[in-house]
Formats: structure tokens, sequence, C-alpha cells
């Protein structure tokens, strides 16, 4: 459905009804410099096509608009821009990405959302900065990428954070299970690394040549932005790779100290087993069998002997 429609004259706001006859009217009514933004939100089928045909928009381009897993992109046809790209959120370890089609004409900029933030406070936002919006659609477009890229930029400050808690849990002295939040770390960055790295060419693009020379400084801005975010993302998935590294040699650390104190103890144990082994074979003639202290000197020497062993694993550290 459309969420928003309004005509832009030298950057102000004119409201625009919804239907088609309207949509119609305002583009034929549009002067120099005017442009119409429209919002559309989970579009049905008949809702895309028929505000399509107002604007002239090639079968192709709405035909991705309608399907909500493109991979983000730009496209030149003959009269429009075609751009998808993604809105990424995080929470809870969990990064969600939903989908943002964006067709830019010479009197048009047209949003197509599937889900994810609302694109309202850019609106908003690029409302208050009438100067820039006077510049046309593509100031209008810079807004929205501007939004999303910023949202990037967020998210990346957050998976820093949570990579930092995992480095602190990795090295701490309590054993923790830190190989399956650093695992689903992985995953999510990979999810986030799709969003961003196919939008950094095509935003380039724009920068250098394909956006009008007076808006070209904002989206070296956004660009800027995104290389920043991409360098996080290279960051954030090395310093996974090393905690996981981390995590296993720890692992394998406390495994072997586990065995030493095994071992060590059944050493321990084996001394009074041999002992009473031997004397539990009940031969008549065997030594100190008819020593009145036979008895507790066996365990005097038994427990001697244990003690000796035990001392000598904890000074060499097995125990």
């Amino acid at each position: 459905m459309i969420i928003d429609c309004a005509v832009y004259r030298d950057g102000r706001r004119e409201d625009t009804a919804h239907d088609s006859a309207a949509l119609d009217h305002a583009l034929g009514s549009l002067g120099h410099d005017d442009f119409l933004w429209i919002g559309m939100n989970n579009p049905t089928h008949d809702e895309m096509h028929r505000v399509a045909g107002s604007l002239g928009l090639h079968p192709l381009a709405v035909e991705d608009a309608l399907e909500s897993h493109q991979r983000p992109k730009a496209e030149r046809y003959s009269d429009h821009l075609f751009m998808s790209l993604r809105t990424v959120t995080y929470s809870d370890d969990d990064i969600s990405t939903n989908e943002v089609n964006i067709f830019l004409g010479d009197t048009f900029l047209l949003t197509v959302r599937h889900g994810g933030p609302s694109l309202v406070p850019a609106r908003r936002r690029a409302e208050r900065l009438i100067d820039s919006l006077s510049h046309g659609p593509t100031a209008a477009l810079y807004a929205v990428v501007d939004a999303i890229v910023d949202q990037y930029e967020e998210v990346a400050a957050e998976l820093e954070v949570d990579v930092q808690e995992v480095e602190t849990s990795v090295f701490s002295d309590e054993r923790t299970n830190d190989s399956t939040r650093i695992y689903r770390l992985k995953r999510e960055t990979l999810e986030f690394r799709r969003a961003v790295m196919p939008l950094r060419e095509p935003v380039q693009r724009f920068a250098d040549t394909g956006a009008p020379e007076e808006v070209r400084v904002y989206f070296r801005d956004i660009a800027d932005h995104l290389n920043r975010a991409a360098e996080v993302i290279a960051d954030v998935d090395h310093l996974l790779d090393n905690a996981l590294t981390a995590h296993l040699a720890q692992l394998s650390v406390q495994q072997n100290a586990d065995m030493r104190k095994l071992t060590a103890g059944a050493t321990i144990f084996a001394v009074p087993t041999a002992i009473a082994g031997i004397y539990g074979m009940n031969f008549e003639h065997m030594p100190e069998l008819d020593w009145r202290l036979g008895y507790p000197a066996c365990l005097v020497l038994i427990g001697g002997l244990c003690v000796y062993i035990y001392r000598r694993f904890k000074r060499s550290g097995w125990l």
C-alpha cells in the first residue's frame, strides 16, 4: 500500500492523493526541479502495477521490486534508475535484513519497502532540509540511502561490542561455552556482509559520475560510511576467527589439565591398591602375617607413599 505521497516544489511539501488519477495529475503539474516522492510498503501486485503504469517503470524493474530477495544492486533503464538495498537491524546476536527497492526518475522517487524500519524519519529529516530537496529526486534518494547506511554503522558498533564480550569471556578463568556464540556471530556477520558489500560499487559510482555535481559530495559521504562499515565487518570477522582459535586452544589446555589431574589421582590410588592386592592373596607364609603391628604399619606405609606422591604431583603442577 502507499504510505506517503507528496509533491515537492522548491523543497516544500504538497500532499497528493494516492489514486492513479491524482498521481497522473501531480506528474503533469510538475515544474522545473519539482518532483513526486511516493512511499510504498509491501504493495500487492495490482497496487505496484498501478503506480508503475503512472510512472512508466520498466516491467523487469517492477518484477524485481515485487520480489523481496534481491541482491543489493543498481540498474539503469532508459529513463529511470532502479536500486535495491537492504535495511539491517541487530538484537540479541541476531541480524535481521529487509529489502528496500527504489525507483529514481527525473521527476519522481518511488520507494518500495518490504518490512523493516520505516523510512518516514528519513523523509521528515529531508523535509527539514529544504535546500537539499530543492536539488530534486536525487537529493531524496540520498536521504533514503543515507538513513539506511547510518543503520549499518550502528549495527557495526553493536557487533564490535559483542565481539569484545566474546574475547573477554574466552580469556576469562571461567569455563564458558563460547563456540556456539562465536559461530552465531560469524553467521550474522556474513548476513551483514551480504547487505553492505554489494552496495559499495553503485554508491561509489553515484559519488563519481552518476549523480548531479551538486549532490555528489553527499554520496561521497555515504561511500565513506559504507567503507567504514565494511572495514568493521572485516575486522569483526577476523577477530571472531582469532577468538574461535583461542577458545579451542583454551579447551585443549583445560582438557590437558583435567587429564593430568586424573592421571595423578589414579597414580595415588594405585599404591594402596597394589599393596592391598598383594596382602589380600592370603598365602600362609607371608612376611608380617604373625606380626601384631603389621596391619597398622601397612596403613602407615600406604598413607606415607600417597602423601609423598601427592606432594610430588603438586610441586610439578599436575594437581
